[in-house]
């Protein structure tokens, strides 16, 4: 008791002096005591509760972390109790299980004692392999920016990247930690950085890391081999590591081939996937022998050896800070195992690029690159010759495809060279996991490779990326998108057991779901029936509404939230959206997607950019049958005009190759300045005027000294359909086929453009609001409510309320009358007027004090006059005389009127004015609470400060105060 009252007391004076001179500090410390207060008068079980309330109200139903869970639990947390050791051994102690993972990994991180830099023959070896790799070297312009001393910019971008509460390393310090005393600790961690790029060392307690066990699923658990190692590294080196990887971002384009794709910034898996099944169906088509060979890497990440990285980073031309750097990082790192009732027992490490590091995949791509590269210059390695280039390999990271066309010469050699680079780097194939598949091979053929190595040849498909890919090329969406929707369809069904709001079902579609059938739609290059996406989509309704009548259109749930929906993904619009951003990666430059390559030398001597921009009349004939290719060709088709994608003829109409244009038919009109440098039809009126002859473009080619050609081009110019498409401004889908890149989030922004036209329907809540209120308003101020309907609460229960009150929800009696004829239409609450939903929201004369209560409370809270506007009361529109804090805070007090009000919706009635009092300082302690838990108290204290002082200085009724929550 006496430590209430001395709180009490330094709660009154800390109150007294934050009214004189209110701070964010001082708010903060009020805040603190108050919490401190609090956690005196209420028991433990009190306060779990309360914090689990808060937990519920600021994350439940929302894409967050425990709904995550709830839809895809993570497997059960099973100590690891029995182990087998070296011998065969069933263990079942602590320590001796700890001494079993330990003598493994220690075996591990030191698999081959004598590799040391030390070891001249060794490094003399390396050297010349590298040197017979051929590798690029990095440019003197890209030098700097990897040597530059790290600035706070770099420090604070990486901090902002990183989420604070990850398991932190063997020194306990978090993310938040650092986060949240940035200010101190930043210039000590710059030192600390910039020294280790001047050859700084560091100490032994900083490079150890704690190495946490991960089960493989379907592996057994008593094999020591077949946990996952993740290593927890400190924070700090933590911090330093994704600095350098974002530095070597910049420039891994340069030096790792496009084969690669795994963890190289502007490349994706589904490049790969689509250059396989390409492939697969050229080797088919054309009754090629060939194979294609999965290669299963052992611990790849875990065996890199040092002297071997080293010696390459040296050699690709890194800067000595850069590679000092990343020396002191890999200079005397030791790791212990993490098992439950033992203590470790570190032990070093020397070699392996730890996973759990966010430099490690950066590392390791360039690592692997000598070998690709050997593989990719072997002349007894063969794979699919198509012009100039040849087609033998795809990577993610350590997931490695051979394409191979003469399996029986190709795979020795393959073979030799895996062996070589394993004796110098230590990486290390498991031929046994490895898989392949065949086609055209006889089984004779088959026979031999089965003898000589142990791989295992499926007759049917292999995984590569998660995608089946097939022997035969016309059972690739056989083989993929069957088992994924009968898997979605038993999730949506296992889902409808669990307590998730309509809206937080909407967001399982978004979190779960989409990203699933997204990462399909890109990887796999086939047409998907209209029938199986209807039968989805249908499914995800049913999941939404659990079998009930839908209460809002699915036009309007497609709607992006800021235009007046929420977002619900339309499974067509974003199958479409995926083919069209592969369309616009047909534009890349040459050399940069290699499938892009593949499928341009398919069409030869067409090319996929510029013939699917002529009309259907001025093509030339399609002289391939590749599935990928005319699938997008068929997409591309069906939507360029109905969704005003490109307008025909259109400006990016090629002049080459266009029937319109007879003598760019002439085999030589593309060696000439036509086909190098004038390429399609807006190029043909630089600044609206057809370009001169004396053009830069065209002085000193061939057409200056025989004009012929000049004079060709223009009249072909000069006719009037060509002139017009020249001259039409590029439609957004043509710009970006224009700037020849693939920009990130370019799904997104297609799926909008394709939603927004095939879509998007009038709102009907829209036109059947402003009727009632006798208004029509503009855009902007629709967008406004919008926006507050988005960030009104934290609390997904909130929103959907004033979600339910914008789209009309709630059945009135006069609907009610519509739905059972012969039910009286009028006001449940006897007023006897027709029970409309404007009535029973805001005109029947029962809700006048109610909402004058509401509105007096309002102008108290915020000391300003405040009209008695239903679009403010309502649909939560910002008033004009407000400040945009005070304006959330007015649509926090509103809300809350509304939640009163829907809970005696059918109730004779009216509602309790003490209810909205009870309600909002129950919001105002859960937003207290998060606050406090996300660490945004003084956001928390700009938006209650005035219901915070009125409250405090009793200028609000004393009925307006009960059942208050002491605070």
């Amino acid at each position: 008791m006496e430590e209430i009252n001395s709180l009490q007391h330094k709660l009154r004076r800390l109150e007294m002096a934050h009214k004189s001179h209110p701070t964010p500090e001082s708010f903060t410390t009020l805040s603190q005591t108050r919490m401190a207060l609090n956690r005196l008068f209420l028991d433990d079980v009190g306060r779990s509760l309360l914090w689990s309330r808060q937990r519920y109200y600021s994350r439940s139903n929302k894409m967050d972390t425990p709904l995550a869970r709830l839809l895809k639990p993570r497997p059960k947390f099973q100590a690891i109790t029995s182990i087998r050791d070296d011998t065969g051994l069933l263990v079942t102690t602590p320590t001796a299980i700890r001494d079993t993972f330990t003598r493994y990994f220690r075996s591990l991180y030191d698999h081959t004692p004598t590799h040391t830099p030390a070891n001249e023959t060794l490094c003399r070896e390396i050297k010349q392999y590298l040197a017979d790799a051929s590798l690029p070297s990095l440019p003197d312009s890209r030098l700097e920016p990897l040597s530059s001393p790290v600035t706070e910019e770099e420090l604070h971008a990486a901090l902002k990247s990183m989420k604070p509460h990850k398991a932190p390393g063997p020194d306990g310090f978090t993310y938040h930690y650092y986060k949240s005393h940035s200010g101190i600790l930043g210039p000590h961690l710059l030192s600390m950085f910039n020294n280790l790029l001047e050859g700084g060392r560091l100490p032994a307690d900083s490079l150890l890391a704690s190495i946490a066990l991960i089960p493989k699923p379907g592996k057994d658990k008593h094999m020591v081999g077949n946990y996952r190692p993740i290593s927890l590294i400190n924070t700090d080196l933590k911090l330093f590591t994704k600095i350098l990887s974002k530095r070597l971002d910049l420039i891994m384009g340069t030096l790792i081939h496009p084969d690669q794709v795994g963890f190289i910034p502007g490349r994706q898996a589904y490049e790969n996937t689509r250059r396989s099944a390409d492939l697969l169906w050229l080797a088919s088509s054309s009754n090629t022998p060939s194979l294609f060979l999965s290669l299963d890497a052992e611990k790849a990440f875990d065996r890199a050896e040092w002297p071997f990285l080293f010696t390459l980073l040296s050699h690709l031309g890194f800067p000595p800070p850069f590679v000092r750097a990343i020396q002191a990082l890999y200079s005397i790192p030791t790791a212990q195992i993490i098992i439950s009732g033992t203590d470790p027992l570190p032990f070093p490490i020397r070699n392996g690029t730890r996973q759990g590091c966010p430099l490690s995949p950066a590392l390791f791509a360039l690592f692997l690159e000598p070998l690709l590269q050997h593989l990719r210059k072997d002349p007894h390695i063969t794979g699919f010759r198509m012009g100039d280039q040849e087609y033998k390999l795809s990577a993610y990271a350590d997931d490695i495809l051979l394409s191979l066309t003469r399996p029986l010469s190709s795979l020795p050699a393959v073979m030799r060279r895996l062996d070589e680079f394993s004796r110098l780097s230590g990486y290390k194939v498991n031929i046994t996991k490895s898989e392949a598949v065949a086609t055209h091979m006889s089984q004779g053929d088959l026979d031999t490779i089965r003898g000589a190595y142990p791989i295992r040849v499926s007759p049917t498909s292999i995984d590569y990326l998660g995608i089946a890919l097939p022997s035969n090329p016309g059972d690739l969406y056989d083989k993929n998108f069957p088992p994924l929707l009968s898997q979605l369809k038993k999730d949506l069904e296992s889902w409808s057991k669990y307590a998730i709001s309509w809206v937080g079902r909407v967001h399982c579609i978004k979190m779960n779901v989409l990203p699933r059938l997204l990462f399909f739609f890109q990887a796999l290059p086939c047409a998907l029936p209209s029938e199986d996406i209807r039968l989805l989509q249908s499914t995800i309704d049913h999941f939404i509404w659990q079998g009930k009548r839908h209460r809002i259109a699915r036009a309007t749930l497609y709607r992006p939230k800021d235009a007046g929906g929420l977002g619900l993904p339309c499974l067509f619009s974003y199958y479409y959206a995926a083919q069209l951003a592969q369309i616009v990666a047909w534009h890349s430059p040459r050399g940069l997607h290699r499938w892009v390559d593949l499928e341009r030398t398919l069409m030869h001597p067409d090319h996929p950019h510029l013939w699917i921009w002529l009309p259907k009349p001025q093509r030339p004939l399609l002289r391939t049958t590749c599935p990928a290719i005319l699938n997008s060709i068929r997409l591309w088709d069906k939507l360029a005009t109905k969704c005003d994608l490109t307008s025909l003829p259109s400006p990016l109409s090629p002049v080459l190759r266009n029937k319109d244009f007879l003598p760019g038919y002439n085999a030589r009109a593309e060696d000439g300045w036509m086909g190098t440098t004038i390429r399609r039809l807006y190029q043909l009126f630089p600044g609206g005027i057809f370009i001169d002859q004396t053009d830069p473009i065209i002085s000193g080619s061939s057409a200056n000294t025989n004009p012929l050609p000049y004079f060709q081009l223009r009249a072909f110019a000069n006719q009037r359909h060509i002139k017009e498409a020249a001259l039409t401004p590029l439609t957004p889908f043509e710009r970006l086929c224009h700037t020849g890149s693939y920009p990130r989030g370019l799904i997104s922004t297609l799926y909008r453009s394709l939603t927004t036209i095939l879509d998007w329907k009038t709102l009907r809540y829209v036109a059947a609001w402003e009727a009632d209120l006798g208004e029509s308003l503009e855009a902007e101020e629709w967008a406004d409510i919008w926006e507050s309907m988005r960030s009104v609460s934290v609390c997904t229960t909130h929103q959907e309320q004033l979600i339910k009150t914008i789209f009309r929800w709630y059945v009135t009696p006069v609907q009610m009358s519509r739905i059972s004829p012969g039910t009286p239409d009028s006001c449940w609450r006897g007023c006897g007027a027709r029970g409309t939903y404007i009535h029973m929201w805001w005109e029947c004369p029962t809700l006048k004090t109610f909402w004058s209560q509401t509105h007096t409370l309002a102008m108290a809270v915020l000391s300003k006059d405040i009209p008695m506007d239903p679009w403010a009361f309502l649909l939560s529109r910002p008033v004009q005389d407000l400040t945009r804090q005070e304006n959330k805070l007015l649509a926090k007090i509103t809300l809350a009127a509304r939640r009163v009000l829907a809970e005696s919706w059918n109730s004779p009635r009216a509602p309790s004015f003490t209810r909205l009092s009870s309600k909002m300082q129950d919001v105002c302690l859960m937003d207290e609470l998060t606050a406090i838990s996300s660490h945004t108290l003084p956001a928390y204290y700009n938006t209650w400060a005035p219901w915070i002082a009125q409250m405090g200085e009793g200028r609000i009724q004393m009925d307006m105060l009960q059942n208050d929550i002491p605070l």
